[in-house]
Formats: structure tokens, sequence, C-alpha cells
């Protein structure tokens, strides 16, 4: 958490030394303006105690915060309130704002579907995926992959390297024995690939941009293939989550809640 308040401090708070109150006491307390999901409370209780501020937290990571309940507040001197204060706001809403849209999009989706689950992508801004992820599972959803080494998933992209589909098939069948552990997912872009690699024994379809209705055709594919997970990928978002989990997957794709709109964080600061 030092990386996050350098970046702002720097080697001095000029505004606050100029000013000549660092060495008064005074509060800091943090309250959203509208109801959130929050996220990072206890990474702004870290922040705040580095600086030396004594830390009272309200809120645990994933609740529901109603506007203007207070999620945390600490004390302490005024240059050390003034020190935490814009880089623990910025992390507080750009989390907790994450975390909102995930869970408002699985609460859309379960509105059609009780068990479907929200997963997001790896598509994401570099070096804040710890950080989205910790949102993401606040608002109830999980990831898809956490990168190349946690997971198996053949593109199209990997199948061009094979000169025949006999040589892909064989290749696929070794692939499945050496990672009996792993399950074998596949993206797909329409109804005929995927009958063809439920064939293959995929346990995962990733439905890449499909309509509706060829979606929905995929998904009947579970009649015969019983241990088949369907997934539906590319462009979901609030406006049509609840059409895709109409069509019966297991889970949905996303790269959305990355995208949100930062939470709105009221910060309070008071002389004592």
């Amino acid at each position: 958490m030092m990386d996050i308040l350098e970046e702002d401090i720097g080697l001095i708070d000029i505004t606050t030394e100029g000013l000549g109150f660092g060495a008064k006491a005074a509060k800091i307390s943090f309250a959203p303006k509208t109801e959130v999901i929050v996220c990072g409370v206890e990474l702004v209780e870290q922040m705040c105690q580095r600086l030396g501020l004594e830390t009272q937290c309200f809120k645990q990571c994933g609740d529901k915060v109603r506007a203007d309940e207070c999620v945390l507040e600490a004390y302490g001197r005024a240059d050390a309130v003034h020190k935490v204060w814009k880089a623990s706001q910025n992390l507080l809403e750009f989390l907790s704002g994450i975390a909102t849209k995930t869970n408002h999009m699985l609460l859309l989706a379960r509105l059609h579907q009780p068990h479907i689950e929200l997963l997001t992508t790896r598509k994401i801004f570099p070096r804040t995926k710890a950080l989205a992820l910790k949102a993401v599972y606040a608002g109830g959803g999980a990831h898809h992959r956490l990168g190349l080494y946690d997971s198996i998933l053949v593109f199209k992209q990997h199948r061009v390297f094979f000169e025949s589909k006999e040589a892909f098939e064989a290749q696929f069948a070794k692939m499945k024995q050496k990672f009996l552990e792993k399950k074998i997912a596949v993206e797909v872009e329409n109804y005929e690939e995927a009958l063809y690699f439920a064939h293959l024994g995929t346990d995962i379809l990733q439905c890449e941009k499909m309509d509706f209705e060829t979606l929905k055709r995929c998904v009947a594919l579970k009649k015969n293939f019983p241990s088949l997970l369907l997934s539906a990928t590319g462009g979901i978002g609030e406006h049509n989550i609840e059409d895709f989990a109409k069509t019966g997957v297991d889970f949905i794709v996303t790269s959305s809640p990355y995208h949100a709109k930062p939470s709105d964080i009221r910060v309070t600061i008071e002389m004592l």
C-alpha cells in the first residue's frame, strides 16, 4: 500500500507544510454518497496505520453500505490525514465501483437463472489485476482466468498450427490425458463448432458473440452431453445480461465490471 501512497505523496506535502498545521490532531472519515458494495476498506486501514493513524472500521469488504453510512474513521496527525486522503479515496471509489457493478450484473442474471455465475476475464488494465479481482469477488463474482498458467482455453488461434483436423484431434486427446485434473475449455463461434468439440470431449464451450437462438441450440447439447458446461461471452453488460441468462448458459464471462464508474465516496476531515 505504500506504493500507492508514495505515488501521490512524493517527498513532501507542500500545501500542508506551508500552512503549518501538520502536528494538529485530526479525524478522517469515509462514507458513500449512494448505496454501494464496498471494497478496499482493509487496504485503506493499512494505509492509515502505516502513516501512524489509529483506525476504526465499521464495514468489511463485500458489505452492502447505505448512503452516508460511515465505513471507516482514522485519527491522528493532520499531516498524515492529508497524505492518506486522496489515495485512499481513489482506492475505495474504484474498487467499490467494480464490486457494485459486479453485484448488480449478477443479480440481474439470477433473476432468470438462480445458479448462474459471473466470471471476469484477464482483459484488464496492466498491473491492476489483484485489486480488480478483489473487487469482483467482493461483488459476488469470480475469475474466469487469472492467466495462461491456471486454465486451458483453446482458441482458433491455437488451431491454426495444425496441418489437419486429425493432427489436432490427436494432440487434443494427449492434452486431456496429460492435464487430467484440468477442465478443457474451447472457444466456439457457431453451433457446428460447438457440436464438434462436444463430441471431442471438451468440458466447457465458451460461446463467443453468438446470437441468442444459436446460444440456445448450443445449450441444448447438454441433453446429450450432461457434464458439458457452457459460457456466454462477448459484449455482455448490464444492458443485455438478462437476455444471455435466459438462454440457459452456466456462466457469463465478461470484462464489463472492470469499466465500472467509480463509486462516489465522501471524505470528511475534521480538527479534533
